[in-house]
């Protein structure tokens, strides 16, 4: 596949944060979060087709199922899928309007790392700035929203573990 710049049609390409359920919403003390994937979306051409690939930079759990840098999903923008969104209502009861459909296919269990596999799903682009990736058989859903990373590093307090160690002397000679 060619690479592609980012082009002002590419409007899902950026960075996007994800979890896996319906509907979307936030922790409670009673439902605490669920594992939280940071996904870089990104446009590719091939054979004349346009594709969105969702890569893996992060996933948020002590058990990581796929490796980062793992294509979540690969869906054909040219392609629209004709399966429904199984739900009519988000979490807060509201209607769920879906504006597109695409295509494409979501990373599967394989063994272990070496040999993942793909299954049919379909991306659906929902009014309000979501998208969620359902796996056809499975119905296992990853819904997506976009993550604002100045928001992000403005709301957490960072600080470098490192700083303190102050210069080491090192032995450099093979005396030990």
């Amino acid at each position: 596949m060619v690479s592609l710049q980012t082009r002002a049609e590419h409007e899902f390409a950026g960075l996007w944060g994800g979890t896996f359920g319906w509907p979307p919403g936030r922790p409670t003390e009673d439902k605490p979060g669920k594992a939280l994937f940071f996904l870089l979306l990104s446009y590719e051409e091939s054979q004349g087709q346009q594709y969105l690939i969702a890569t893996k930079i992060l996933e948020g759990t002590d058990y990581v199922l796929h490796p980062n840098g793992s294509a979540m999903f690969i869906v054909n923008i040219n392609e629209p899928s004709l399966e429904p969104f199984p739900w009519a209502t988000n979490g807060d009861s509201l209607p769920v309007d879906v504006n597109h459909t695409f295509a494409g296919e979501g990373i599967a269990n394989g063994y272990g790392f070496r040999y993942p596999g793909s299954k049919p799903g379909s991306l659906f682009v929902i009014q309000g700035g979501l998208l969620a990736f359902i796996w056809k058989e499975s119905r296992a859903v990853l819904t997506l929203q976009r993550l604002n990373l100045p928001e992000l590093y403005l709301t957490k307090s960072y600080s470098n573990v490192f700083a303190s160690i102050s210069n080491p002397t090192f032995n450099m000679n093979n005396d030990a």
